[in-house]
């Protein structure tokens, strides 16, 4: 099998009169002009926020006009197989962006405006090259593009792209290229993107890079950003998941949404507390408004959540221990909010104030989102922990009593069957706390040396990862 032959591009002087490129010396004999389908001319608005974040993110959302005829055009290579690429809607009666690209966009432009930020024409022109007997031999494309920002023409370019076809002979190729650096061209090995063209904002950092590497003697800024990164990479993938109709299951935002919620919690001692009272505020607004929406109508609300975690992972809000190491910083906080625990917990008996006990339920449940979040740094301990604090956390829940219930008060509209009900019904809500305070404190000595015995062997494995050269992630 014959080799493929490589495209050839240049960049060629925008007003120049067209290369002459035949020469039936070495046999190209003429130039053929194809049809409309691949000669036309196209006049592209693009549409995007102010500060550009759909192109950022690789994504291009445009109204276009080929040939007096509109579409929505909406290109998304990197964001499958969630979001289209390549993809033309044609244009509605009312000429409005559909209501599915703006939903498929939306969490990428979150609050921001969406409006034309630029736009492009592009007159192409494309030829055959046939020889002998009207052999094809190569096909030339001929674009001319004009860029326009604020109605301005901004900037002027020409590409050529030559594609060689198996039966295009080297002395024919190295012609055409004689031919078009003549002509003032210049050879090069790639044409520059869109983003490239447009420039300043187009070419700044993307809101979603994705999870990077985490090292072990990463800072706690580090640390706090790269694992915001990756929940914000979660949430999206979820959302997506939902806006492209390949899930109906809220639960998978909800759960991406309350992991969030659990990070932030765990993390209270390190954040900026107006950061964090703001973080926890807007994430309960979501999770308590979610069961009784789909994701296309979820509000602003959400979309602040989605600002946060961008936020978050660009530049979290952290007080003086920001540049701290991470490892040794949340190892330290395990042991102060164990210790905590272990305090309240030893110090428990029946007749106990409901005060300590919520107070010990308190410092379980902050341990355990502490330990969640430390199973990114300490792996299987951090499980283990996670795994023992639940049985903790399950039984002190059971020891607590439920507002509301208490010694039913005396009610003179009660009937006696009433009456009677209220009354079973608080003591054997008494009862029930009464042997769950019991079971905690016989079994608390038994919780306590198995969570120090896994905080034992997270602590081995820290210090050996702190005189290490720390891994990566």
């Amino acid at each position: 099998m014959a080799k493929k032959q490589r495209s050839l591009r240049f960049e060629m002087p925008f007003a120049m009169t067209d290369p002459v490129l035949v020469n039936p010396e070495v046999g190209i004999t003429h130039a053929s002009r194809r049809g409309s389908k691949h000669s036309f001319t196209t006049d592209t608005t693009l549409l995007d926020s102010p500060d550009h974040r759909l192109l950022r993110a690789g994504i291009v959302l445009a109204h276009r006009v080929t040939n007096g005829l509109g579409e929505w055009y909406l290109d998304a290579p990197g964001w499958g197989p969630w979001l289209p690429s390549d993809r033309a809607e044609p244009l509605g009666a009312a000429g409005d962006l559909s209501e599915e690209f703006a939903s498929l966009v939306r969490p990428f432009r979150r609050s921001a405006a969406l409006g034309p930020v630029a736009a492009i024409s592009n007159r192409r022109v494309e030829w055959n090259l046939l020889g002998n007997d009207g052999v094809t031999l190569a096909r030339v494309r001929d674009e001319q593009l004009e860029l326009r920002r604020g109605g301005l023409v901004t900037a002027r370019f020409r590409e050529i792209t030559v594609l060689p076809r198996q039966e295009m002979a080297r002395p024919q190729i190295d012609h055409v290229v004689e031919a078009l650096l003549a002509s003032g061209g210049a050879q090069v090995e790639r044409f520059p993107v869109l983003v490239e063209r447009i420039g300043a904002p187009a070419t700044g950092l993307t809101d979603f890079r994705g999870p990077f590497t985490r090292g072990d003697d990463m800072s706690l800024e580090g640390f706090v950003s790269w694992l915001f990164a990756r929940r914000l990479d979660a949430v999206m993938r979820a959302d997506l998941t939902l806006r492209s109709g390949q899930s109906d299951d809220m639960d998978l935002l909800r759960h991406e949404l309350a992991e969030y919620r659990g990070e932030v919690r765990s993390l209270a001692f390190a954040l900026e507390p107006a950061w964090r009272e703001l973080l926890e505020h807007e994430l309960d607004l979501v999770l308590n408004g979610l069961a009784s929406r789909t994701v296309h109508q979820l509000g602003d609300e959400y979309f602040d959540v989605l600002d946060s975690l961008v936020m978050g992972a660009r530049a979290p809000k952290l007080g003086n221990l920001s540049q701290q190491r991470a490892l040794t910083v949340l190892r330290q906080q395990a042991t102060s909010v164990a210790s905590i625990l272990f305090d309240r917990a030893r110090s428990l008996t029946m007749t106990s104030h409901e005060d300590r006990w919520q107070g010990t339920l308190a410092a379980a449940q902050q341990m355990t989102t502490l330990a969640h979040t430390n199973r990114v740094l300490f792996g299987k301990q951090a499980k283990r922990l996670e795994e023992s604090l639940g049985e903790v956390v399950e039984q002190l829940r059971l020891a607590q009593m439920p507002p509301g219930v208490g010694e039913p008060s005396v009610d003179l509209e009660w009937d006696p069957v009433t009456a009677f009900q209220e009354g079973r019904r608080y003591e054997r809500r008494r009862q029930e706390c009464t042997t769950a305070r019991r079971a905690f404190i016989e079994q608390w000595s038994e919780h306590e040396r198995r969570m120090r015995k896994v905080q034992q062997k997270a602590e081995k494995l820290a210090d050996e990862r702190r005189r290490g050269k720390g891994s990566k992630r």
